[in-house]
């Protein structure tokens, strides 16, 4: 079994600081104040309308992540799970799984993959980010904060294909604001069916996949005090809300009275603290006892 992060060096994250870009709080708290009512309901019905009741997780827990990421086992018994992400407790290994992720997101692991030109011919695309061959996340956040419905020459559903955009590019798929989008998105938000119907949990879960080794090794190589964390971290962060009850007993995290069985599960938990990482490892990585999943002993 192969663990990215040396146990001689845990000392070294005592000071550490995270930049996460999966915010889903803020993110909705904008989308929400830029569109109106009947865009809010129109919203509703998209791949993402579960978000507008989003409002019960008030941070990503960047010593949380830095615990995950700590403990993070890529080989087992020399073989990469493409389909699992398996951290180091104790003397065992617990998996967060591809559909341990649909559960919590919502988003659908397997759907249609339209064939979509690559080039700035989409709607979107050309009347609001001016046909730019690079549109980063950045551009988008921008004409998301200049929309008004009332502006002229706007079509319904453009607001809210705006904000699809943006909660997909800084939140499901958060990264620097100065990343490129993908080209095939910016023309695949015109039809909004093809849109919902696509495999968005796929997307999300490789990303996650890929960025989790990428965070463990500038982890390692970190010099300073402050490392990048990109992909939808938060995932992961309400994923250990579901296995590891010690969390709720301690009061870090609460289920929503009346959403105890609500799907995706992320609309079920209030977190709005900001535990240490001391506690963090305290109550999940140095303890298996207060875990409630399969492990894999070794």
């Amino acid at each position: 079994m192969t663990r990215y992060f040396k146990r001689n060096m845990l000392a070294k994250l005592d000071d550490m600081r995270v930049n996460s870009f999966c915010n889903l709080l803020k993110v909705m708290e904008r989308v929400r104040q830029i569109l109106n009512q009947e865009e809010i309901a129109d919203f509703r019905t998209t791949v993402f309308g579960w978000l507008i009741d989003f409002d019960n997780i008030s941070y990503v827990s960047g010593q949380l992540q830095l615990a995950f990421v700590a403990n993070y086992v890529r080989y087992v018994n020399g073989l990469v799970d493409q389909n699992a992400m398996r951290f180091h407790i104790k003397k065992s290994v617990v998996s967060f799984t591809k559909q341990d992720l649909a559960i919590v997101t919502g988003l659908k692991l397997s759907g249609v993959k339209p064939v979509m030109s690559e080039k700035p011919t989409g709607d979107i695309w050309t009347r609001y980010l001016g046909g730019k061959t690079l549109v980063t996340r950045n551009d988008i956040l921008k004409v998301l904060n200049k929309y008004k419905s009332t502006n002229e020459g706007t079509m319904r559903y453009d607001g809210v294909k705006l904000a699809l955009l943006y909660v997909l590019s800084h939140g499901f798929l958060g990264n620097q604001t100065s990343r490129p989008m993908e080209a095939y998105y910016l023309n695949l938000v015109d039809n909004l069916e093809d849109f919902k119907a696509y495999p968005w949990g796929e997307v999300v879960w490789n990303e996650l996949r890929s960025y989790m080794k990428q965070s463990c090794e500038a982890l390692e190589n970190c010099t300073g005090t402050r490392v990048t964390f990109p992909g939808c971290m938060i995932a992961l962060q309400v994923w250990a809300f579901e296995t590891f009850p010690s969390l709720s007993k301690a009061g870090l995290c609460k289920v929503i009275e009346g959403r105890e069985d609500i799907m995706p599960r992320t609309l079920k938990w209030a977190f709005h603290k900001k535990p240490s990482l001391e506690v963090f490892c305290e109550l999940i990585f140095y303890n298996e006892k207060v875990c409630q999943f399969t492990v894999y002993n070794y």
